[in-house]
């Protein structure tokens, strides 16, 4: 079995409490709908303070060397900076955001307001190579497998009609790419939210086109 990370764990104890407590739900839920999965990216769960701090500390050799005249440990922190900022404006960008998997839409979330929402409607049957562009993060070493036995994957969600590019996901562990494969297998009722085969025309439970 795949194992979760501890983001994922919580993450994965969100639902459950959402699918508990109704009251505790995210307040642009519709009628029927139950969230699948949630989860945030690498960026927004690390936020963006580590990165400040990062950029900071290559400004300080960037000032020494300069100061200093050592032209090695100001092009260390000129270098180093020149890498953080693109990273550290990520995080900025990034920080708050989540994603939910629902039954009826995958929805992109910053601060408690929907920014994007794409319909399951469109994934309906489709491959999922169709509309799930996964990279695998590159090989790692015994020790890093050991310290994070999960892998990550950067996914992004293309329309499977078109190609065009949808929605980014960023580097996510794998149990949550697993849950995001569901999206084309199951069709959900939307007038009593009952889960029914990609395949249905009608709703096994009250009978209304799917």
């Amino acid at each position: 079995m795949l194992g979760w990370t501890r983001i994922d764990q919580v993450h994965r104890a969100e639902v459950i409490a959402f699918q508990s407590n109704t009251s505790s739900a995210p307040q642009w839920l519709q009628a029927h709908e139950e969230i699948v999965w949630v989860g945030q990216t690498q960026f927004g769960s690390r936020g963006w303070g580590g990165g400040m701090v990062l950029v900071l500390f290559g400004g300080f050799f960037l000032a020494v060397g300069v100061f200093a005249t050592a032209l090695i440990m100001a092009a260390f922190g000129l270098l180093f900076m020149i890498i953080r900022i693109p990273l550290t404006y990520q995080g900025i960008i990034q920080g708050g955001i989540r994603f939910y998997l629902t039954s009826f839409r995958l929805v992109r979330v910053k601060k408690g307001s929907i920014v994007a929402q794409i319909s399951r409607e469109i994934f309906r049957g489709k491959s999922l190579s169709s509309f799930l562009r996964v990279t695998k993060a590159p090989r790692r070493d015994e020790r890093g497998r050991s310290s994070q036995p999960v892998e990550n994957f950067h996914v992004e969600v293309l329309d499977p009609n078109s190609g065009n590019h949808l929605m980014s996901l960023g580097w996510i562990p794998e149990p949550s790419v697993k849950a995001l494969e569901t999206i084309s297998q199951d069709v959900y009722c939307q007038y009593c939210g009952r889960k029914n085969l990609a395949s249905s025309a009608v709703c096994s439970e009250c009978g209304a086109n799917l």
